[in-house]
């Protein structure tokens, strides 16, 4: 016997429930479902027949999948939800009756809610997480550049999670110091834009690309719900510590780095946190060793297993004495007093293999990425220290700052970054007899995006910069599969149409020749039509003399007067059109010529579409000429049917 469906058991009204009755079956607020909601990453969905899945009412409803709520149902936070809202509660009940011993006691004990395991629910791998680190960072950014208190009397933010986002920050830009990930910048509208390249898992680099906005005073607006963007901003502030702790980590260092205090109140940034690298159980470094006892414990290997084979380690000993000098500025390595460093060549091979694989890295991308070791950089007062001492300091170069030394002094200097009109005798006054070269903060950007040391012509101080392009031009664009078919299309019109074109310029080359030794003669013959010095008259009518000479050439050729006259118009007349014609090939030139260099700017794909466009154009034309054509044709057979 068949089964009898009832109605709003089956088919979209059971998929989809209303958010009302999610908040039902939930037993919580509306606000507290918006925030679960938002950290789990459940969104509204839209059915394709609303009315069905309202179970029969056509009432505007908001719709989410029943699966989604069935799966909040089991989360941990809303346990959490239920003790801060009893929290709530027995704490306004304390101020209300003026027990505020109790009141304390409830404050402190606070119930705390941890977003780790939603972390790890959300991105199960690494690699997922540094793909997804764009957004994150981006408002860790924004949120670190807002003030404490914009309004008075009201805080929007409190000054505790400003401050959380400006360390984490500065622990992301140290992490990429140390490592000389930077690879891009792009200084636009609405900030400068970094890319970096991080390793991921199983040695997969993953570009991370991030935004962050000038230093200029920010203005908060007051109709901003900061109640959700600060639920995005705990969750970030997780991800993102989960993942600058696995990266310190991989780096064999303390996370989180210490804050030198003194550094910090003299307006430091980055160069404020010390980089401290992890000890073992017995307090001895674990990835730092001399190279003395590095070839020491080889020579060991090599005893032990017989092999006769030559490691020549003399060849890189410049290039690690230079990547040890540059950790030396970010790096302390904490000993135990009392205790030595035991003897590398008691470690087991396999510690020796990943210690030599470590230091063949490290001076593989000291020699790669390291563009201004060579320099040190003084960063003039009006520039931007945090966004330059960063830049310059993750290419391996010394960062000399306006508020450590108002006036350069250090013989070591070779660049000074300006970004104000300065004259000549000024520079040579702060040289003082020292060589400097004087740059714009465009240079640095430049050098970056082509990995290279570029000529310092045209950003000298007051110079026109050249134009700063964006490194990603072109990239990130959206597959669009009938744009591909219509630029193939096009393509193959276009190369059948230029074979064509080569078939008749093949059969008609000797015709062609002719006519254009047609036109050379009747350029002669025309030349020859007049005299001399008409033709001079008639390049330049209004002057006198050249039309006296020209009348003398006349009387003595036997030529009247209204003769010369006739020949001298039509002689304007021809050198007019010919002009004309001149200046029009002139034109059609120049705008080829900007048409080339916009399409040199063009990205491969909007390069294609462009010329799609562009023959789409011709074939209108040639329509559109083709139909003026028969129109004027049926026109003038009209004509002459109506005189007949």
């Amino acid at each position: 016997m068949a089964k009898i469906k009832r109605k709003g058991e089956s088919g979209a009204a059971k998929n989809y429930v209303t958010r009302n009755q999610a908040l039902k079956k939930l037993q919580i607020s509306l606000s507290d479902f918006r925030r679960l909601c938002i950290l789990k990453g459940i969104y509204p969905r839209e059915p394709l027949n609303k009315k069905r899945a309202n179970k029969g009412s056509s009432a505007p409803a908001t719709f989410y999948y029943h699966k989604d709520i069935q799966y909040l149902l089991h989360e941990p936070l809303l346990v959490k939800f239920r003790e801060h809202k009893a929290f709530a509660k027995k704490l306004a009940r304390a101020l209300g009756r003026g027990e505020w011993a109790l009141a304390k006691n409830l404050e402190e004990a606070k119930p705390v809610a941890r977003l780790d395991h939603l972390v790890k629910e959300r991105y199960p791998t690494f690699t997922l997480a540094l793909q997804d680190l764009q957004d994150p960072l981006n408002l860790v950014h924004l949120f670190s550049t807002l003030p404490t208190n914009p309004i008075p009397g009201k805080t929007l933010v409190p000054s505790s999670v400003i401050a959380e986002c400006s360390r984490l920050i500065s622990e992301w830009k140290v992490w990429a110091i140390r490592t000389n990930s930077l690879r891009k910048l792009f200084l636009g509208v609405k900030g400068i834009y970094y890319e970096c390249e991080v390793p991921g898992q199983g040695g997969e680099l993953v570009k991370v690309r991030w935004l962050e906005g000038y230093e200029f005073q920010q203005h908060v607006p007051t109709d901003v719900d900061f109640r959700i963007l600060l639920t995005f901003l705990d969750l970030y502030r997780t991800l993102i510590s989960f993942t600058l702790f696995k990266l310190y980590t991989e780096e064999n260092l303390v996370y989180p780095p210490p804050l030198d205090v003194e550094l910090d109140e003299r307006g430091e940034s980055v160069g404020a946190f010390r980089l401290v690298e992890k000890k073992d159980n017995q307090g001895v470094e674990s990835s730092k060793v001399s190279k003395k006892a590095v070839r020491k414990a080889i020579k060991g290997i090599k005893a032990s297993t017989g092999g006769d084979a030559d490691v020549e380690m003399d060849e890189d000993d410049n290039a690690e004495e230079e990547t040890n000098e540059n950790d030396e500025e970010f790096v302390e390595r904490p000993t135990k007093s009392g205790e030595e460093v035991e003897d590398v060549a008691t470690a087991p091979l396999t510690t020796y293999n990943s210690l030599l694989a470590t230091t063949s890295n490290a001076a593989s991308t000291s020699k790669q990425n390291l563009l201004f070791s060579p320099y040190t950089f003084y960063l003039s007062r009006e520039t931007s220290s945090r966004t330059w001492e960063f830049v310059i300091r993750a290419m391996g170069g010394k960062i000399i700052t306006s508020l450590s030394s108002p006036q350069p002094s250090d013989d070591s200097i070779t660049h000074v970054i300006i970004d104000r009109p300065i004259t000549v005798e000024r520079m040579r006054e702060m040289e003082n007899g020292r060589k400097w070269t004087w740059i714009q903060p465009q240079w640095v950007a430049d050098c970056v995006n082509r990995q290279k040391i570029i000529s310092s012509e045209g950003y000298h101080p007051g110079q026109l910069l050249p134009p700063h392009l964006s490194p990603w031009d072109g990239e990130g664009e959206l597959d669009r599969p009938w744009l591909e078919d219509a630029q193939n299309a096009a393509i193959t019109a276009a190369q059948e149409e230029a074979d064509q074109e080569e078939d008749v310029i093949e059969q008609d080359a000797p015709a062609e020749e002719e006519s254009d030794e047609d036109e050379e003669i009747a350029e002669k013959e025309e030349a020859g039509k007049y005299p001399p010095a008409l033709l001079a008259s008639s390049l330049d009518p209004e002057n006198v003399s050249l039309l006296h000479a020209a009348e003398l050439e006349a009387e003595q050729n036997g030529v009247s007067h209204s003769a010369f006259r006739n020949q001298l118009k039509e002689a304007i007349k021809a050198n007019k059109k010919d002009a004309s014609t001149k200046v029009a090939s002139a034109g059609a030139g120049k705008k080829s010529g900007e048409e080339d260099l916009r399409k040199i700017m063009m990205s491969n794909k909007k390069a294609k579409l462009y010329e799609k466009m562009q023959y789409s154009n011709r074939e209108k034309a040639a329509e559109k000429e083709n139909l003026e054509r028969k129109r004027l044709a049926i026109e003038k057979r009209k004509r002459k049917e109506a005189r007949a």
